[in-house]
């Protein structure tokens, strides 16, 4: 926390004294951030405080656990509650208690010498603005304010050498302020006075850090080479007005850089490290913002490149130093920070280079992957951790340049991953502030790219920068995401939601690439067959991600029977495809079905429930897709005559193939949901489908002639009748409890009412065919021959109905046929009978008399006892 709140703090200083040239904005920040690194050096000493206290006390509670004799010998003072011990128990346990944030407030304001540190910063910037405004307020000469400053600087020397030993912690920081001082002094008269040679200032600053670097690892002191490093750094900001010459002002950021280096070599103090860093770059990207120009480009190059080594050679030397004794031995702001801010200033370096930013991610990648199979080989196993994130490094700027070549935009693909990468050393060093930074990363990564949606409409496909950004970044965020679950103890108190949130964002990233690709570059008919190809693979690749442990994969490898229903509505609302197996569809719907069986054989293990009605709607899905490409097949290849034919025939193969296959899976595992939930509505659609098939369609063959039951509508109506059977028949097998919803006798009631009425069907299309009457309701009722023909069909029906059930004793048929005949017998009375004069009326009237007389000899009514036995 302290570490990035002291980065924080100098960059908004630095970037607000470069925008409003204000140095107490400049003065603020630097406060700041030292005030808080003292903070982090107290608390430490705050809780080795807190350590030996608490042993304190558990050797003066001692004795209370001995003899009776041993606890009278205490003095009185110590009784619970009312003794030193208690108060400093009770004080410690509400330290304790208090917020982070507020201990570190605590500590900064109460323990070590804060107030002569704060005053050595403040020192340093009123020297700084004396230095400054001096000359346009008062008439001293600029030497005189140069002697000045090197006397002051010389007593803090001084005194704070004279204290070394008495008063370490103050000397420390006189001794880190005179430093600062020392620099103001000399960088102000070499470049804002002229009374310095450059050559000798540039000898002396080299003095000033080998002085500073010296002291800091004679003293072991943090805080001198701190104090006058951070001092060097600011003087040519505080004291300087235009951007001068940048040979000059980087020649001294070396040697200034090249101290720290100098200590990394001997004392591990990252703070040190990450405060040259950020001071390096930010200066250079206020200079670069302000002052630079493409003709300097010769000039500033060669120090850009000088600096990012130093700082990988800084970090490599801490890791040396440190592993394998601390596990937290990568320096992950040197490691990370160091590529991220030097590329970024890189990039608008060669901005105006064809090609530079793709050549220059080459570069860095090189470098790391070179840097990691070296130190690999070196020390194996005690620098693992950095050489994963060298490597990791290397990945990401090959990555970036391959996107660089053909489009800058992939860069917030690479800055993505790099986020990946950092969240990842923040959850194995359980840092929270890195994991943060990480996080925040990718989210602006993104935001970033969909900013530039828009500009992929021109170019190649796939090889664009906007869909590999998008891969990038949702590959960084999944990646995220899977590291959150996996280390859940370095991921904080939110890391369930963090796994969650950086999955969605992962997957919707990789779903818009995706998607934004095909709607691009995909023709129209093709868009909606290209989309399910592309879902069809991704819950594929989340279905393998699932079996390997990770849990959250399963919800879009579940998804595909969802999307493939969302895929084939569009299809039918848009109709740009035709039908289902138009175009790229002839591929993409076969596969989808067979990857989404397979998921579900994959994964057996999960709630019944849901199984059951994923294999439901596996079932509907197949029907309505295959309904309507057989339907537009037929209608293709028949010019029309056959398309409701078409209609029938997937439910009639659907409801077929489970009933013979209801031994093997998936019926035989999920048998209610295949022969019972699925296929329900199968048997409804062919109900409605007689209905409407029956009246609209004659039957129009095409062949020159009509036969009637030969013709494709009455073949399928025959197989549906057989199918229907065959499939209640399995049904009834399987020992599902679904049938028991209904009563025993509806099977059978329902499947005799559709044969009589497709059998009158039949009657009314042969007489249509053969006699000529119109296929329509009114013609139909006002033909005699037709009124003739149906009574005499429906009075052998009714014959027939009651000779079964006399010759089986089933009271119940007999009953049904003899209604049939009632009916007959009602019909010639209201509709043959007033027609008498027709030949057609006399002839049904004449037939079903006869028709009367046999069915009474060779029919009666079965006798009840029968019926009853």
């Amino acid at each position: 926390m302290w570490l990035i709140a002291l980065l924080v703090g100098l960059v908004v200083g630095a970037i607000a004294y470069a925008l409003t040239g204000s140095l107490v904005s400049a003065g603020l920040g630097a406060l700041a951030g030292a005030a808080l690194v003292i903070a982090q050096r107290m608390e430490s000493r705050v809780r080795a405080m807190e350590t030996r206290v608490r042993a304190l006390g558990a050797d003066v509670k001692q004795p209370e656990r001995g003899s009776a004799a041993q606890r009278e010998s205490l003095p009185q003072q110590t009784a619970p509650g009312t003794g030193i011990c208690a108060r400093l128990r009770s004080v410690i346990d509400a330290f304790a208690r208090m917020p982070a944030a507020w201990r570190r407030l605590w500590v900064f304001l109460t323990a070590g010498n804060t107030l002569v540190r704060a005053g050595v910063v403040v020192l340093f910037f009123g020297v700084a603005l004396v230095m400054h405004y001096s000359g346009e307020y008062t008439r001293i000469p600029g030497g005189a304010r140069l002697a000045g400053a090197v006397a002051g600087a010389l007593v803090l020397l001084a005194v704070g050498w004279r204290l070394r030993a008495r008063r370490p912690s103050y000397a420390q920081a006189l001794l880190g302020g005179g430093m600062g001082v020392l620099y103001l002094a000399v960088f102000g008269a070499a470049h804002s006075f002229h009374v310095l040679p450059a050559g000798l200032a540039f000898v002396l600053l080299l003095g000033i850090v080998a002085l500073a670097v010296l002291l800091a690892i004679m003293e072991d002191a943090q805080w001198i080479a701190m104090l006058g490093i951070a001092g060097g750094f600011l003087a040519p900001a505080l004291i300087s007005n235009d951007g001068g010459s940048q040979l000059v002002l980087f020649s001294y950021y070396v040697v200034l850089n090249l101290g720290i280096f100098a200590v990394a070599l001997y004392r591990s103090w990252p703070a040190l490290n990450a405060l040259g860093l950020v001071f390096t770059f930010v200066v250079g990207s206020v200079w670069g913002a302000r002052f630079y120009l493409p003709g300097r480009f010769g000039g500033t190059e060669p120090f850009l490149i000088l600096f990012f080594l130093l700082y990988v050679a800084i970090a490599v030397v801490h890791a040396l130093r440190q592993a394998p004794r601390f596990g937290d031995y990568v320096d992950s702001v040197i490691v990370f920070g160091a590529p991220l801010l030097a590329f970024c200033l890189q990039l608008q370096l060669v901005r105006n280079i064809p090609h530079g930013a793709a050549w220059s991610a080459l570069a860095v990648a090189t470098l790391y992957l070179i840097l990691a199979a070296v130190l690999h080989r070196r020390s194996r196993e005690s620098l693992r951790m950095l050489v994963e994130a060298f490597v990791a490094l290397g990945v990401i700027f090959l990555t970036a340049a391959i996107g660089l070549a053909l489009d800058g935009r992939s860069t917030a693909g690479a800055w993505a991953l790099e986020g990946a990468v950092l969240f990842w050393i923040g959850v194995r060093q359980k840092k929270p502030l890195v994991r943060t930074f990480g996080l925040l990363l990718q989210l602006g990564a993104g935001i970033a790219l969909l900013g530039d949606v828009h500009r992929g409409v021109s170019e190649l496909p796939v090889l664009n920068g906007f869909f590999l950004g998008g891969v990038l970044t949702a590959f960084a965020g999944l990646v995220s995401s899977r590291t959150a679950e996996r280390h859940a103890d370095g991921s904080g108190e939110f890391a369930p939601q963090l796994a969650v949130g950086f999955f969605l964002w992962g997957l919707a990233w990789w779903l818009l690439a995706g998607l934004h690709e095909i709607a691009v570059h995909a023709s129209r008919a093709n868009v909606l067959s290209a989309s399910l190809l592309f879902l069809t693979v991704t819950c594929a690749v989340f279905s393998l991600f699932w079996s390997a442990g990770w849990k959250m994969a399963r919800f879009p490898a579940g998804s595909l029977v969802f999307l493939m229903a969302v895929v084939l509505a569009l299809q039918i609302i848009e109709r740009t495809e035709g039908h289902p197996l138009a175009g790229l569809g002839a591929i993409a719907w076969p596969l989808a079905f067979l990857i989404h069986f397979r998921i579900l054989r994959r994964h057996e293990d999960v709630d019944p429930r849901m199984l059951h009605w994923a294999h439901t709607a596996s079932m509907w899905l197949l029907a309505v897709a295959g309904i309507w490409e057989v339907a537009w097949q037929a209608d293709h290849l028949s010019g029309g005559r056959y398309r409701v034919v078409g209609w029938a025939l997937v439910p009639i193969a659907l409801l077929a193939l489970v009933a013979a296959v209801r031994n093997f899976w998936p019926v035989v595992r999920h048998a209610a949901a295949y022969l019972w939930s699925g296929a329900k509505p199968l048997v409804a659609f062919l109900a409605l489908w007689m209905l409407y098939a029956n009246f609209p369609s004659d039957g129009e063959p095409a062949t020159p002639r009509y036969v009637p039951l030969l013709n494709a509508l009455d073949i399928v109506h025959v197989l549906a009748f057989g199918v229907a059977v065959y499939w209640w028949r399995a049904v009834r097998a399987s020992g599902i409890d679904g049938p028991r919803e209904f009563p025993s006798t509806w099977p059978v009631t329902a499947w005799c009412v559709a044969i009589f009425f497709w059998a009158n069907a039949v009657l009314f299309r042969t007489l249509h065919h053969y006699a000529g009457v119109p296929y329509h309701f009114r013609a139909m009722f006002e033909s005699n021959l037709v009124q003739m023909s149906v009574s005499i069909f429906w009075g052998l029906l009714a014959i027939a109905t009651m000779f079964v059930g006399a010759r089986h004793g089933s009271r119940q048929m007999w009953i049904v046929g003899s209604a049939l005949m009632a009916v007959v017998v009602l019909k010639l009375l209201l509709i043959e009978l007033p027609r008498a004069s027709a030949v057609e009326s006399v002839a049904a009237i004449v037939v079903v008399g006869a028709l009367l007389l046999v069915v009474g000899y060779m029919a009666p009514a079965p006798p009840r006892e029968v019926e009853a036995a």
